[in-house]
């Protein structure tokens, strides 16, 4: 019973800050011993006025805990960062780096002269849009392009803040 009174009032000091932690106490005496010891080691310094003699408060108040390191991550900080909202990207440029790849629709491939595969693409304006590949949009590029596939790899970001890419394929309505 003893026990939980003396640590019951130990605990209220240094909740009220009456109290400092054993071994920054422990630390706090050896400092001032060593000063001590060095001060009888060293010849006298000449007199000074009374008034620099004075400690000043800062250089009696007992030291505090310091803070935790600067790699040490806040306890009380959440993991995950929080969003207000996924937004989808915006796109300011003209042309084709202004689509966005979930709402594009491919309507056909054909292959061009030097033997080349092009994707014919719209998006909500049902504007047609000509990609090859290593195209860049808006949030992706153009990865390849196949007789029966229009291939891209599309950029987003996690709730970590982390960029994330995957495949979207693509492929012409059976007719």
């Amino acid at each position: 019973m003893k026990a939980w009174i003396v640590w019951g009032t130990i605990l209220a000091g240094f909740l009220l800050g009456r109290g400092m932690p054993a071994r920054a106490q422990a630390q706090a005496g050896r400092q001032v011993a060593a000063q001590a010891t060095a001060a009888r080691q060293a010849p006298a310094p000449p007199a000074q006025p009374a008034a620099a003699a004075a400690p000043s408060p800062a250089a009696s108040a007992p030291q505090q805990a310091s803070p935790p390191p600067s790699g040490s991550r806040d306890p009380f900080r959440a993991i995950v960062i929080k969003r207000a909202e996924i937004l989808p990207p915006s796109c300011k440029e003209p042309g084709k780096r202004s689509l966005i790849v979930g709402q594009l629709q491919l309507q056909g491939i054909a292959r061009n002269v030097e033997g080349q595969w092009i994707a014919v693409v719209d998006n909500k304006t049902k504007r047609a849009y000509f990609m090859r590949e290593k195209d860049e949009i808006c949030n992706g590029v153009v990865t390849r392009i196949t007789a029966d596939s229009f291939v891209m790899e599309e950029r987003s970001m996690d709730s970590f803040g982390r960029t994330r890419t995957r495949e979207v394929v693509l492929r012409p309505a059976d007719q």
